[in-house]
């Protein structure tokens, strides 16, 4: 048993949609959240950059006596993992490597992949699908301007749906079978997604995903948490959001301290 809090980080809002699934996975552990809001969005940054910005992060949950790290973005997940895993001795778990026990359960003949530009750049979501369906095929879009409508409190703004018929025509038309999320940030728009997608294609994201994957992995090595009670959230940010705060405090059903 570990009853060492576990470290989460991202650019900003989106890794919260996976904190909320650890949350709900793994009730009784302790968690310190991370969101990058002085450095958002990762996404169009160079990869010097985010590695900066993500070392800081993980220097900074090292002094917490942490016991797990969560990489809870996408961007950093496929463009820089392989290097921030060399900063600490604490495991990093990313948010797309677990998907790969998805992808292996499928038989998925056409797939579309939106995300941030450097996470389509990075083909890591192809080579991970190609992997276990080397026959499907892959249509990817990069999708820029999501996470600053997520990030501004637009989400259920009419630019949102704008943006959204705009980047999926293209997957609509290749007839996609599944539409994989590759940004923690885009389960956040699910509600205005489903609405313009044909209902026969299958919306994917790695949040819960991602959090039984973790499970598995603490029960794996015996490091559960041993405490009996619900487990406490820290949030912090790295500057001043009113956006972060109201849609943060929302997601959680405002049972959020202060962040």
């Amino acid at each position: 048993m570990n009853n060492r809090p576990i470290g989460v980080f991202d650019s900003g809002l989106g890794g919260l949609t996976v904190l909320k699934e650890l949350q709900k996975t793994l009730p009784n552990e302790n968690f310190i959240y991370i969101g990058d809001t002085a450095h958002v969005p990762y996404g169009n940054k160079s990869k010097g950059s985010i590695y900066n910005f993500s070392k800081k992060i993980i220097n900074y949950l090292n002094t917490h006596n942490i016991k797990l790290i969560v990489a809870a973005c996408n961007t950093v997940s496929s463009t820089i993992l392989s290097d921030i895993k060399r900063i600490t001795p604490i495991p990093i778990i990313d948010v797309i490597t677990p998907l790969g026990d998805f992808f292996s359960s499928q038989k998925i003949k056409k797939i579309g992949v939106i995300g941030t530009r450097n996470t389509i750049k990075s083909n890591f979501y192809n080579r991970l699908i190609k992997k276990y369906n080397s026959k499907s095929e892959i249509f990817s879009k990069a999708c820029p301007m999501f996470v600053p409508i997520i990030e501004s409190g637009l989400s259920n703004h009419k630019i949102a749906r704008i943006m959204g018929e705009e980047y999926l025509e293209e997957l609509i038309n290749n007839n996609i079978d599944f539409l994989v999320l590759g940004c923690t940030h885009y389960p956040l728009l699910k509600p205005m997604l489903k609405q313009i997608l044909p209902k026969n294609i299958a919306v994917v994201d790695s949040a819960s995903v991602t959090a039984h994957y973790i499970q598995k992995h603490l029960l794996a090595k015996d490091s559960l948490s041993s405490n009996n009670a619900p487990g406490k959230i820290e949030i912090k940010i790295t500057d001043n959001s009113t956006e972060f705060n109201k849609e943060a405090k929302l997601f959680f059903d405002n049972k959020l301290n202060d962040i």
